[in-house]
Formats: C-alpha cells, structure tokens, sequence
C-alpha cells in the first residue's frame, strides 16, 4: 500500500508517534506513523477502529472485532507485538489512554443499552468500571489525574455536546454544541467540529479564557481535530475530492484564520482521527515512596551514592500548627532502593534548600513555628550542619538576614542564597513579611559568608532554581506584594561570573513552586501551580523542556504519575528525581510520598 505524504513539518512530530483509522473498501485498520513512515499495524480482515497511542509511543489501543455489535478492546505493544485483550464485548468505541497510559477510557454500551464512559486498569482487564453520566457518552478523555473527563454527551433530542465530567461531583460542564472533542497536551485546548450553517468545521474552546474560536472556514467536511505535543492542530478532511474521502491536514497556527491549513497526509484509502503521542525522547519510572508522613518543601540533595531528604511541611497546605514542622530526615540509598532514618534537623521548618560538601550537609534557614507572634511563623537565619559519619548536626553560622522560600544553588565550592523572605511578623496580623534582593554567599570550604553588591532585579520568593555549568536560573515563582495566586512565568539567568541577570524566554505558564531540573543542554520543568480562570487555581503534572541553546519551550507530551506542587529535585546518574510535593487528588489537600525519576532514552 502507498501512502503519499505531501507535507510533513519535522518540528510538529518530530520524537513522536501518530495513529489514524484507515479507511477503504469496507476495511477499517489502524495506521501508524513514526514521522518518517507509515503502516498499518492491525490486520484488514477484522474492523479495528479509533485507535489511541501512548504518550511515551509504547502501545497503542483501539476497538476491534468482526461487526460492530461483538467489538472489544485491545492494546498492541508496539516493540513485542504483544497483545493484551479486555473481557467487554459488545458495542465499543473511542478508546483513549490516560494520560501514563495505565488504564484505558471508551464508550462502553451498558446493559441498559446506553452508551456510558467506563474504564479498565490496564493491569486488570477483566474488571471494568463506568462513570455515571445522563446522556449517552461518546469521546472520553482523561485529564490527568482523571477527576476531570472530556467527552460528547448526546442528549435525547439528537443535540452533541462538547462538555466535561468532573468524576469527584458528577457535575458536568457544557462547553458547545458539538463533537469529536479532543485535549491539547496542555490541558489548556480542546478542539471539537461542529456544524454550522450546513458546513463542518473545527473549533477551539480555551479553558482558561472561555473563548471559542473558529479555526477552519472549508466547504469541505473537516473531523475529528486533535493536537500534537507543540500544540500544532490536525484534523480530517475529504476538502480535496468532496467525497468522504479523507485526507490529514494541518494548522501550525490555529487562531489565524487569514493562514491556510496544509495536507499532512493523503493516502489512496481514507485517513480519519489522528491521534499523537509525546516525546519518545525520554522515559520515567517509580522508586520506593519515602517513608513516614507525608511531607512537602523539604530540603534534598543527592550526594555520595545517596538522596537525603530533611525537613518539610506535613498536613494540609498554608496551615501551620506546630505539627506541621518537621526536622525529620531520611536518607535513600540510591543502589539499593532503600530509606533509613537518620538524626533529625536542630530546628523543625520547611520552605529551605540544603547544600552538599564532602562529609557535611548544609541547611540554611527555614519557615518554623513561633507562638509568640501572630501569625505564629518566622523564619530563620541559623546554618546548621550535618556529619555523615557521625550522624549528627550542629549550628555552624548564621546568615546576614532571615530567610525562607529561597534557592540555594551551588557553583563550584561555592552556595549562593538568593530571593525568599524573612516572613517573620512585624506587627499582628502582619502576612507580608519582607522579601529579600540580597545575595549572600557561603564558601563551603571557609564557612564564610560574604554579600555580592548586585541585587535581584525583582524581589521573589516561592521560585526555584537550577544550575547549568556557572548560570543559576530562577524560574516562576511570587513577586513582592502578590499574594501565592500572583504566579510568574519568569526566567532569569544569573551569570555567576560576571555577575550579570538576563531575562529568558519565559515559562509557557506562571507558576509557583515548580520542581526544577537539568539533563544534558535542556531545562525541565515538572509540575506546578497555574491558574485555570479568574478564580481557579490548581496544581499540574505537566512536563515542559527549555532548550539552552535555542531560549525555547516545549511541552514534552508527558506527565507526572500525579498533578502537584513544591516537589523538590535531585540529579543523580544522568537522571532527574522528583521526591514528595503537595496536591489535590479527590477532594484532598496533602503531601504526597512518590519518588518518580525522568531520564533521556539513550
């Protein structure tokens, strides 16, 4: 079979995977593309239909069986050819991966004859759960985390409707008239087509903003939109014969409709429902949660074959009774995938970063309880210092000012202690405390301290940072006067030479204590705070790479095992682990205890 690709943008798949359903002469297979060939994977002489890829391009998933009323689900590993078959069967259509691809979302006919959303844990597959919906549910897709599901609803009176679930509610929200719904990787988009005025269309309904645009104006039929990992927009079309004969366009630049759209690919057959899976650049996988109460904000650093974790925030956030101050510490042994105890911190507090030199471990300051003020927090200005050998800490020094929510990023033998604030109360009621510009210095091989005459061009606190070579970036964060909802997307280098800031192209979205990380010449960020609308804010599990050399941004395609936020980091073996951080799961407010690790496929 010949397909003929007559417009294929490397920087739209470029790492990436597509599936499509391939149409013609009554046979229904699905097609598959790497960015530079394309095949079918399923055979011709069963219907395979609406197939779904991975976003790491693992596995694909789709409907199948010999007629549409005794069709099942399966899931094809694409390297084995292995194949994992689901116990429904019956009318089932529209597929869909959740997000890490452990469990598998479709329109499932029940026995009462409609047609609802349900889904399968892709490691039991012969139990199958439905989500309660009024109207027949066709077009599932999970956010991650899936309390919240895309979908058509198809009401009584033939009306389709674009809407979302919200699984922990059962509210649904109604976006459009509508079908074929599909999410941008963002979580920020969903594309839909529509007909209007007796032409079909494809629009695009924006989360946050609640707009909807129109972004395809054709006489032809254009269906089923999805998107890929850059946000690049691709839909069906049969524009070009006018004959339900479908080919896949493309439109870079979506909300411009003065720009044309282009043939991805045409085929011989019909090509319907792309669908587009993330970077397969990397790969991600989980180690043994920490131990004990979940904690948030810690200090961590990987040193000498292990992670050490001290400190944090237990319980939910932006409360501070006593108990929510630790000085507890554990140390992960990273050969032996194991957590042990060690002697706690001097002081319990959280909101600080520690630094690793020979035998010793550094915390500087911290967030801690203080009764006597109202609120009942301050902040610290102690050096305390651990012993590995002798497992013990002691007060080694004290800092030019009181600070918390800051970074501490290590150049050479050298840790610089930049942003946060001294939150410690000035009058009653006092919440503003005062947030720093100074830089300080700590020789780690002196114990000194010295304070650079350059300032912070903005004052921040709640940010994070990392190093690459003798550049510290500071990414996101809290401005001075801003409340935590007052998100940056800012990215400032500091060139620790020559003691210069540069503004970077800034942060897809502003946020507020992401976790922060380096492999090789990129910049990731993982996870987060972003503001959904006027008065939503939530955390996120989005995975964003900044190439260095090109001051550019991406969204990777992939995610978190978990929405969260105030994760901390540790590089360790040409990896990336993000330990702990805070989220919303369920209706919950808390900690989390998973350590997953990120790492490039070599």
């Amino acid at each position: 079979m010949k397909f003929l690709i007559l417009c294929l943008m490397a920087s739209a798949i470029a790492k990436a995977n597509m599936v499509a359903l391939y149409e013609k002469d009554n046979h229904k297979a699905v097609y598959y593309h790497n960015g530079e060939h394309g095949k079918l994977v399923t055979p011709l002489d069963k219907m395979s239909l609406y197939p779904d890829i991975s976003t790491d391009s693992s596995k694909i998933v789709y409907a199948t069986g010999g007629e549409t009323t005794n069709l099942g689900i399966e899931i094809k590993e694409l390297s084995s050819g292995k194949i994992t078959v689901f116990s429904y069967k019956g009318f089932v259509v529209h597929p869909r991966f959740s997000k890490n691809a452990d469990k598998v979302f479709a329109s499932f006919k029940n026995d009462q004859g409609r047609q609802q959303i349900g889904f399968y844990n892709i490691k039991k597959p012969n139990n199958l759960k439905y989500l309660s919906t009024e109207n027949d549910a066709f077009f599932p897709t999970p956010f991650l985390g899936e309390e919240k599901i895309l979908f058509q609803q198809n009401l009584a009176d033939k009306t389709k409707q674009v809407a979302i679930l919200n699984t922990v509610s059962n509210e649904i929200e109604v976006i459009d008239e509508g079908m074929s719904p599909s999410l941008s990787f963002d979580e920020r988009y969903v594309a839909y087509t529509k007909k209007v005025q007796n032409n079909w269309d494809v629009y695009v309904y924006d989360r946050f903003n609640k707009n909807i645009q129109r972004v395809t104006t054709d006489q032809g039929r254009d269906f089923s939109p999805s998107f890929d990992r850059l946000g690049n927009l691709y839909f069906s079309s049969d524009r070009d014969n006018n004959q339900w004969k479908f080919s896949i366009y493309t439109k870079s630049q979506w909300n411009d409709l003065q720009i044309d759209e282009t043939v991805f690919i045409k085929h011989e057959g019909s090509l319907y429902s792309p669908k587009f899976s993330g970077s397969s650049n990397y790969k991600t996988k989980s180690l043994s949660a920490m131990p004990g109460t979940t904690r948030s904000s810690f200090g961590t650093i990987a040193h000498q074959g292990n992670i050490y974790v001290v400190g944090g925030h237990q319980g939910r956030e932006h409360t501070y009774p006593p108990e929510s101050f630790t000085a507890r510490m554990s140390i992960y042994d990273i050969k032996a995938n194991t957590w042990q105890k060690a002697a706690p911190r001097l002081h319990p507090c959280h909101g600080f970063s520690i630094a690793a030199y020979g035998e010793y471990i550094y915390a500087f300051g911290g967030f801690a309880y203080e009764a006597s003020t109202s609120p009942s927090w301050k902040s610290l200005d102690v050096i305390e210092r651990y012993h590995i050998p002798s497992n013990t800490w002691e007060v080694v020094g004290e800092m030019p000012r009181k600070r918390s929510s800051n970074i501490v990023a290590k150049v050479g033998n050298k840790v610089y202690l930049m942003g946060g604030w001294d939150s410690t109360p000035k009058y009653k009621n006092d919440i503003d405390g005062i947030f720093h510009d100074e830089i300080d210095v700590f020789n780690l091989e002196n114990e000194t301290l010295e304070t650079l005459d350059i300032k912070l061009p903005l004052k921040r606190r709640a940010f994070s940072a990392v190093v690459s070579g003798d550049d510290i970036y500071l990414v996101g964060g809290i401005s001075e006067g801003g409340s935590h909802f007052a998100l940056l997307d800012l990215v400032t280098k500091f060139d620790t030479q020559t003691q210069t800031f540069e503004e970077m192209t800034p942060l897809p979205y502003g946020t507020f204590a992401p976790a922060v990380g380096i492999l090789n010449n990129s910049l990731y960020v993982f996870g987060g705070m972003l503001k959904m609308g006027k008065w939503e804010y939530d955390y996120v599990g989005h995975i964003y790479e900044y190439k260095i050399d090109k001051n550019q941004w991406s969204h990777t395609g992939r995610y978190l095992n978990e929405n969260k936020g105030f994760s901390q980091i540790v590089h360790f073996d040409n990896k990336i682990g993000i330990l702990g951080g805070h989220t919303y799961k369920n209706g919950t407010d808390e900690p989390v205890a998973s350590f997953e690790v990120f790492s490039r496929r070599k």
